[in-house]
């Protein structure tokens, strides 16, 4: 009896994976997929501000505030990528992104107005878990936004005919 069979000859089952699949590249998330992960992460960035709030409020009451209306804007954000395939809402998550990521660098960098004390302060975790999922939102709604508006690189080089002369890396030869 071989390995490969059971009692009554037939063949066992394999465990795990079947060896003779072939290995392509994953292909491309849904839209659907895309939106959900999105909302996912402007929520999150949304929490990473509610537990950060309570140190900016005896310190710089305006930083506090500015917290509070990430956070009130975070749902709304959420709300829409889940419900509209607009790329409204991926610019709404790319602004919901780029304000509190611009914010640290700029109050780590230079300083923002009665933050002097954050100057070079880059390890700060929360942080460091806001710069993580505020650039991953990034790259996800300007990903998005190029598949919508049909400028997604190809994954293949193309021939381009220019001028009447074939090309195949798009410079034009002298």
């Amino acid at each position: 009896m071989s390995a490969t069979s059971n009692s009554n000859g037939a063949p066992a089952p394999t465990r795990g994976l079947p060896r003779d699949r072939t290995h392509e590249p994953p292909g491309p998330i849904s839209a659907n997929t895309a939106r959900f992960l999105g909302a996912v992460i402007v929520l999150a960035i949304g929490l990473i501000h509610i537990l950060d709030a309570a140190s900016t409020y005896s310190s710089t009451r305006w930083i506090f505030w500015a917290y509070m209306a990430l956070i009130a804007t975070s749902v709304p954000v959420a709300l829409l990528l889940l419900h509209s395939a607009s790329p409204l809402a991926w610019i709404a998550a790319a602004a919901i992104a780029t304000g509190p990521l611009v914010g640290y660098l700029w109050s780590r960098a230079i300083g923002l107005p009665g933050d002097a004390p954050d100057i070079g302060n880059w390890l700060c975790t929360p942080g460091m878990a806001a710069l993580f999922v505020e650039t991953t939102l990034l790259g996800l709604s300007a990903t998005r936004l190029m598949v919508e508006r049909g400028r997604a690189p190809s994954p293949r080089v193309k021939f381009m005919h220019q001028a009447g002369r074939e090309a195949t890396t798009g410079i034009e030869p002298v």
